[in-house]
């Protein structure tokens, strides 16, 4: 059974994930996802990667918000803004910016960049499969 993990503030949890069928999906037939707000295609399942192990976590940020998030290679969808950050990584040795849809603005996730890799981290409610 796979597992989220719950992770903030040096503390982290395991939680299992029934839901998470992405490795089966991959496997079929690769998928478009698209921004949920304007239908933008972001990236697709062949960019679908794994961070330490997993390809979907939960972390949380400083004021307690839950995200659940699954890790790509590229999101050619997606532009990052702001100042790289390590403050609050939620990735051992990694830095942070926000990521954008490229075409309507909204918070789809962030592109962590460290460790000699770079990738996506991108809020799993806020794609659609297409």
């Amino acid at each position: 059974m796979a597992s989220l993990f719950l992770r903030g503030r040096g503390e982290e949890w395991a939680v299992p994930l029934l839901t998470d069928r992405s490795a089966e999906k991959r496997s079929e037939k690769e998928q478009k996802l698209l921004c949920s707000l304007c239908r933008l295609v972001i990236t697709d399942t062949s960019q679908a990667m794994e961070v330490n192990g997993l390809h979907g976590h939960a972390f949380f940020n400083p004021a307690g918000l839950v995200f659940e998030i699954a890790c790509f290679a590229d999101a050619v969808g997606c532009r990052q803004e702001g100042v790289p950050s390590s403050h609050f990584s939620w990735f051992a040795g990694t830095t942070w910016q926000v990521a954008v849809c490229r075409s309507c603005d909204s918070h789809l996730g962030w592109f962590f960049q460290g460790r000699g890799m770079s990738f996506f981290a991108l809020i799993r409610n806020r794609l659609l499969n297409e």
